[in-house]
């Protein structure tokens, strides 16, 4: 993990990459057909090697944005052991094997560059990124939409991406000689159950942060990224192509079965005096959902680890053990890297909550139930 203090000002530029990624990514969300056109030549031309690999204890992070997922993909992404999706294969998501080759053999964008979510963490194109998203709106209908729910159980099915999931994570793996999937999507806070159907032996790490900083840091975002759409319109549309609808001008809130509360949640944001209680009770309703299903399904409960972000910043070694422990990574390992992660966690330094009393007094009083079954409280 490599961290800078992030620079505060309304300028944005978007990288070259960006501009790359968005053309082609672009083409084909148009061009569907030819998009699985592609992936099926890969899939031949690899067929014989793909096909002998096994799935095994596929590992899935999940948590409402900001909560953290994306400084624990970035530490288990160093396990020589795992596979999972670089900033590279937002390019080509389509090609994981064909175009991590050519990437290679490309010298151009080997500089690292701070990420455009302006928190200090500084990636490359062979940093872990989420790419999922791209590939799941791909085959579920109206999978964006907050009026409907996003929730997909043990009787859901899909046979035509299972198989093409399985096929995509097989390549990816093979591409990248590791034994185990490793990916980070915030939208599977909804999916545990049917993933966990698809795949009996899955590893979730569930991540969770205190509402007040969660909420801060969230609100930090949004105000951010609205900045940056005013800059450059196309990000509004490269961000709904990529599935990341967490933030924006067509920001969505993920429907856990409630359509009533996401209208609330509406009403309140267009509200100022009310706009932070609307995130809290958001936070509320992802996290009261994910409460619920663990308590319901105790196979469910099993494969998965709550990680407490705060835990993991002041006593990262006892929490990066937990968390090698519940994957089944080996430690001997992660030894430098776990090491590494000791000395340079810490809590986010480049903004402080700025609430009111009230604000605060709000988001405690409706959260508390739900912090509370999560022991942040």
């Amino acid at each position: 993990m490599i961290r800078i203090k992030s620079k505060e000002n309304n300028s944005f530029k978007l990288p070259v990459l960006g501009y790359a990624a968005y053309g082609v990514n672009k083409f084909f969300d148009r061009f569907k057909s030819f998009s699985f056109f592609l992936d099926k030549l890969e899939t031949f031309a690899l067929y014989n090697e793909i096909d002998k690999i096994k799935i095994e204890k596929p590992i899935y992070i999940t948590g409402l944005a900001r909560a953290g997922t994306t400084i624990i993909l970035e530490m288990l992404s160093k396990h020589s052991d795992v596979s999972t999706h670089r900033y590279k294969h937002i390019l080509m998501p389509y090609l994981p094997y064909w175009f991590s080759l050519i990437a290679d053999k490309i010298n151009i964008y080997t500089k690292p560059f701070e990420r455009f979510h302006k928190d200090g963490i500084i990636v490359s194109r062979e940093s872990p990124e989420a790419i999922e998203e791209i590939l799941w709106r791909k085959f579920l209908d109206n999978n964006h939409n907050e009026n409907i729910s996003k929730v997909l159980n043990l009787d859901f099915s899909n046979p035509k991406f299972e198989r093409f999931y399985r096929t995509h994570i097989r390549k990816l793996i093979f591409n990248q000689k590791g034994s185990r999937y490793l990916t980070k999507n915030n939208y599977h806070v909804t999916r545990l159950e049917y993933l966990l159907r698809l795949f009996p032996d899955s590893k979730f790490l569930i991540i969770i942060r205190d509402p007040i900083r969660h909420i801060a840091s969230l609100i930090k975002q949004t105000n951010l990224i609205l900045r940056m759409e005013k800059q450059h319109p196309l990000l509004t549309d490269w961000l709904r192509i990529s599935g990341h609808n967490e933030f924006g001008h067509h920001q969505l809130c993920i429907n856990v079965g409630n359509k009533e509360i996401i209208h609330k949640i509406r009403r309140l944001w267009r509200i100022k005096e009310d706009y932070v209680k609307g995130w809290a009770y958001y936070w509320r309703s992802i996290y009261n959902f994910l409460a619920n299903q663990l308590d319901a399904n105790k196979n469910l409960k099993k494969a998965s680890l709550i990680v407490r972000y705060h835990d993991l910043c002041t006593t990262p070694g006892t929490v990066i053990d937990e968390i090698l422990e519940h994957l089944e990574l080996k430690t001997e390992k992660f030894n430098s890297v776990k090491k590494y992660y000791i000395r340079n966690l810490h809590e986010p330094s480049y903004y402080t909550p700025n609430f009111s009393q009230k604000d605060i007094n709000n988001i405690l009083e409706i959260t508390k139930s739900t912090a509370a079954r999560f022991k942040l409280f």
